[in-house]
């Protein structure tokens, strides 16, 4: 009697954590980069490596700061801070629908759910849409806390778009 009052005990307990403490991804900030760029690096560092854009517009007047956008063939769109305190030049977000640039895993558009999950395991978020769906990975970083990574999966579940950092500032 007295070991299956102690079983049903720490039975309890592990459920209560379960609930108390759902289990994240959180991804080292190393991984959150696609075609070589990464949030918080200059701007600079897109033109080393892709060269000279085909647009470079300002998206939205901040007050002291720009959002620009830098765009590659429209399917590579680089996000940097023009002017403001401390962060004139630097990378906010990426966004890739070219089938031809990886991020630093391997993972690239047109490749499926299942080796995302492979590569990067159960993600912190998941969102529902009405033509697909969309997985979220959030930084594991003091530095850099809750950077997100997104990948937007279509109806078949095949990557359409993946999202280096803050995006959701910006639209």
């Amino acid at each position: 009697m007295k070991k299956y009052l102690l079983l049903s005990v720490f039975f309890f307990l592990g459920s209560l954590l379960c609930m108390v403490l759902p289990a994240q991804a959180r991804v080292p900030y190393s991984y959150l980069n696609i075609g070589g760029l990464t949030p918080d690096q200059q701007i600079n560092s897109a033109y080393y490596v892709y060269g000279r854009p085909t647009a470079n517009l300002a998206v939205r007047n901040c007050g002291d700061f720009y959002i620009n956008e830098v765009t590659y063939n429209s399917e590579l769109m680089v996000y940097y801070v023009n002017g403001g305190w401390n962060e004139n030049g630097r990378i906010r977000a990426i966004v890739c629908s070219e089938d031809n640039i990886a991020t630093n895993m391997g993972v690239k558009v047109g490749m499926t759910k299942d080796t995302v999950w492979q590569v990067y395991g159960d993600p912190d978020k998941r969102f529902r849409e009405t033509d697909g769906s969309t997985w979220c990975y959030l930084s594991s970083s003091t530095d850099h806390p809750n950077m997100p990574m997104y990948f937007f999966f279509d109806d078949k579940d095949v990557i359409d778009t993946i999202v280096v950092g803050d995006i959701g500032y910006y639209y």
